[in-house]
């Protein structure tokens, strides 16, 4: 009887509605077989496997609160497929973290320490057009200085050196964007240690310039400004924890981890600094 009732109760149902319903359980499905396959846990946890099954943010799918993150992740894996295309959290913490301090009127410009390939920088100059700021570039453009390989980087390689100023500028643009070339902190023009930020993104993989880049944007962050550090989670790259730890105990906040990658650390500057 209950079939026969569940029979009717369908066949009374407008045909559009048969549709809708025969996609929500074809989907459902083959969610159910994305979520129990080889790369969902707990499979993938007991394995060697580099990437797992997860949901985008219901933000963005189901509110359509980053209708510009389509475009953005076009930029976020141009030329660094193989390392941005599969890091899509790291993407996602950057724009829910920029929209979160530019929302709340945090004064102040936004600045990359160590630019690569333009990617992160190409997000952060969407938003600096948007919200009326400027991004500073700082990178040397061809890879690590050889003078920074010292101490717990001396046994690094020299490494991201297939790049340029002219590739970056390509993909960033040169809208409100100002590139400075250089080894950081000598490449710091005079006229930039009055700046005052809201986001300061370091991504220089070694020690030296992200304990120097630490000592140049946090005294100037504003009060809840946006402090991120790539790689401190990455044990290959032990420079950048060893950095952030340590200015992290000059100052009154403590580095909050994201589950990206590379275990990204971001903090917000307190009004008490």
């Amino acid at each position: 009887m209950l079939i026969f009732d569940k029979v009717a109760r369908v066949a009374r149902k407008p045909l559009p509605d048969h549709w809708a319903a025969i996609k929500a359980t074809l989907a459902a499905r083959r969610r159910h077989r994305l979520l129990t396959g080889a790369h969902a846990p707990p499979k993938v946890l007991h394995a060697n496997e580099k990437m797992y099954i997860a949901h985008r943010p219901d933000s963005d799918v189901f509110h359509k609160r980053h209708p510009e993150i389509a475009q953005l992740s076009e930029m976020w894996i141009k030329n660094n497929v193989i390392i941005n295309a599969s890091d899509l959290p790291r993407l996602y913490a950057l724009i829910f973290n920029i929209k979160q301090v530019l929302d709340e009127n945090i004064m102040g410009n936004m600045a990359e320490l160590g630019v690569y390939r333009g990617n992160s920088a190409a997000v952060l100059a969407y938003y600096a057009r948007i919200y009326h700021r400027r991004v500073l570039l700082f990178d040397t453009f061809e890879g690590f200085d050889q003078r920074d390989l010292v101490g717990v980087d001396e046994s690094k390689a020299t490494e991201f050196t297939d790049t340029s100023l002219d590739h970056v500028r390509d993909l960033v643009g040169d809208k409100d964007v100002r590139f400075v070339q250089g080894r950081f902190p000598q490449s710091i023009p005079p006229d930039l240690y009055a700046s005052q930020f809201c986001v300061a993104h370091i991504d220089c993989d070694l020690y030296e310039p992200a304990k120097a880049g630490l000592e140049f944007f946090y005294p100037r962050l504003s009060p809840g400004g946006l402090l991120i550090v790539h790689d401190y989670a990455n044990l290959h790259w032990d420079g950048i924890k060893r950095a952030m730890d340590e200015y992290c105990r000059e100052i009154p906040e403590r580095p909050l981890v994201i589950g990206d990658k590379s275990g990204t650390a971001m903090i917000r500057k307190s009004a008490l600094a």
